[in-house]
């Protein structure tokens, strides 16, 4: 599978760049020109991110061996992908661990390892010298890498608490493109629905594939089923049945109808017509934004200089209009600058919605829980209730984390706007950062384990003969007195009934203190989830709070500097001798052509339409 001839237009994009780059350096713009340069090695970097998620032991790992026709993951009955491993074109094939950087650097360190060690589990892997592995990066001779494919195989995500979740969420802004991987067991679960669901509105690119379909007979109706789940939600994601088992055996027989059977081929077409053409492409488009903002700025010192120079009688009011124009920018540095008052109060709305969103979610989970302990005897069910308490908390943390992340990309957007009504027409939109945004809480304590053990028969009978010895010697005694024996039908009868009623009464309190027992270990784990969750949450906020802050600062400091630097022009060019005169409008006009020219072409690669050359 090759990848069609640049249908990114990535080489007219280049050549956008030069030429913006060319007249940026002529008016010592190094400042835009750094801009051009970081967008030049974004547009060619070749790599296409895909990520392969889903559900514990649903053969993830499986698929893309098959896939790639070579071992690069790992596999096996147990939990096999516990770290995250990135897969990319390379020969010969090799394999690095990524871990945490030594004390006092600040970048991670790559330790290369035998390919063969990728079997292993490598989180305690003795190259790594007892520091934390952050993934594994594998190179593979396989030609459907060479189009610049790179898988991402994540670990699983259900389980007990669900303990991957989130860390998976935050590999998906950074992602072209995903594969959720589901087996044909079952229908779709309730978890498994959410985290597509979730994984979706982060990542709109991407399939389902319906995996292990040599296994069960009537895989056919499941996935029908799946896909009416999945149109109810409002998933807009083929499902791609395969099996790899067949695609492995197709593979060693050289047999092509066993291939078309495993329907890997439908896999593959996928990743040819949807992900390599990259219908989705948010570097092109941040790219392109970057490219239209520099020439923004170079397009206002140039006419302005050029009006200046060929109407010399409005010199005077086309520097009046810059003054008030650069002292609008010089504004817009201050604390009190509206894209200011627009950020400042967006992250305080943000972090306090975050975090009530959150509290709403553990609140009801809480409820939902006490409900279910009250309804049944802890004792014998606290296993299950822990299970699903876990596993509800781990699904709003990631649905809290969608939601945030939704929430930071419309408040950088509306930031944007306040530019856009200040007369400033292509403001590129800040990428907020997976990194950033990414959060995993692997570090929380599972649900605390309920001390109360289920009474035994001998507690039962102890606790009804001492309710029973009490009756039997108390009617016993009356009934003395009427000359019978103490022990006679009267006294029996009574010492059973006091009996069972201190049985009943004991069997109560027991009850009771168990599952009050039960809710405070409930809410002492929710409430640590949510302390832990909660400093996360803020940290992150502020972080992207700082990431908007920095890049819209950039963006004042630059219209600034171009509005004064116009100022300056149209100065000089008053006072320009008649020969100089002529010789500077003739490249300034050379100039403006070409970044109209740039622009033309921007608008039109933004609307998929074939550019002119320049």
């Amino acid at each position: 599978m090759t990848q069609p001839d640049d249908p990114r237009r990535v080489k007219v994009i280049v050549e956008l760049i030069e030429h913006t780059s060319r007249i940026a350096e002529l008016n010592e713009r190094g400042d835009l020109r750094q801009r051009l340069d970081a967008a030049h090695k974004r547009i060619l970097d070749p790599q296409i991110r895909v990520v392969i998620a889903g559900q514990l032991k649903q053969g993830k790992s499986q698929l893309l061996n098959s896939l790639l026709n070579l071992p690069v993951a790992r596999v096996g009955d147990d939990e096999t992908t516990a770290l995250a491993t990135i897969v990319t074109f390379g020969e010969p094939a090799s394999a690095d661990l990524v871990v945490e950087p030594r004390p006092g650097a600040s970048e991670p360190e790559v330790i290369n390892i035998p390919i063969a060690d990728i079997k292993n589990d490598l989180r305690r892997a003795p190259q790594a010298g007892g520091r934390e592995v952050i993934r594994v990066e594998v190179k593979a001779p396989s030609p459907l890498l060479k189009g610049g494919l790179a898988f991402v195989d994540t670990p699983g995500v259900g389980g007990h608490g669900q303990p991957h979740l989130s860390a998976t969420l935050g590999l998906l802004p950074d992602a072209d493109a995903m594969l959720m991987v589901s087996d044909t067991s079952q229908e779709f679960t309730e978890p498994e629905m959410r985290f597509i669901r979730q994984a979706y509105e982060i990542c709109p690119v991407g399939a389902i594939v319906a995996t292990k379909t040599d296994l069960y007979p009537y895989w056919r109706q499941i996935v029908e089923t799946n896909a009416g789940h999945l149109q109810r939600a409002a998933v807009a994601m083929p499902m791609i049945p395969a099996s790899s088992l067949l695609r492995s055996h197709a593979v060693q027989l050289n047999d092509k109808e066993l291939n078309e059977e495993s329907n890997f081929p439908a896999i593959v077409r996928f990743l040819s017509e949807k992900v390599l053409s990259r219908e989705n492409d948010r570097v092109r488009e941040q790219v392109l934004g970057e490219i239209a903002a520099a020439a923004e700025h170079l397009t206002l010192a140039v006419s302005s200089e050029l009006s200046a120079i060929n109407d010399p009688d409005d010199a005077r009011r086309l520097t009046e209009d810059l003054e008030r124009r650069k002292q609008e920018a010089q504004d817009a540095l201050q604390h009190t600058a509206l894209w200011q008052q627009v950020l400042n109060d967006g992250i305080s709305d943000l972090t306090a919605d975050v975090d009530h969103d959150l509290r709403s979610r553990f609140r009801a989970i809480t409820n939902h829980s006490e409900k279910v302990i009250d309804a049944c005897d802890p004792t014998q069910h606290w296993a299950e209730i822990g299970a699903e308490a876990e596993d509800a908390v781990a699904t709003a943390v990631g649905d809290n984390f969608v939601w945030a992340y939704q929430r930071a990309e419309a408040l950088a957007s509306e930031v944007a706007k306040t530019f856009v009504e200040a007369g400033l027409d292509a403001v590129q939109m800040p990428e907020v950062s997976a990194r950033e945004m990414g959060a995993g809480f692997e570090g929380l304590k599972s649900l605390a384990k309920l001390e109360s053990k289920p009474i035994g028969k001998g507690h039962k009978a102890i606790t009804s003969m001492r309710g029973s010895y009490g009756g039997v010697l108390m009617f016993g005694m009356l009934t003395s007195v009427a000359g019978l024996g103490m022990f006679n039908p009267l006294s029996l009868g009574a010492g059973l009934l006091l009996g069972r009623k201190a049985y009943k009464e004991d069997m109560e309190n027991r009850m009771l203190r168990v599952r009050n027992e039960a809710k405070t270990n409930l809410r002492k784990f929710v409430e640590d989830v949510s302390f832990v969750v909660g400093k996360e949450s803020r940290d992150r906020l502020k972080g992207i709070q700082r990431q908007l802050r920095d890049h819209y600062r950039e963006i004042a400091n630059q219209t600034t500097r171009s509005l004064n630097e116009s100022l300056q022009a149209t100065l000089a060019a008053a006072r320009m001798e008649e020969n100089e005169r002529n010789s500077r409008i003739q490249e300034l006009e050379r100039q403006l052509n070409i970044l109209t020219q740039v622009t033309d072409n921007v608008e039109k690669l933004r609307v998929s339409t074939v550019p002119t050359a320049l």
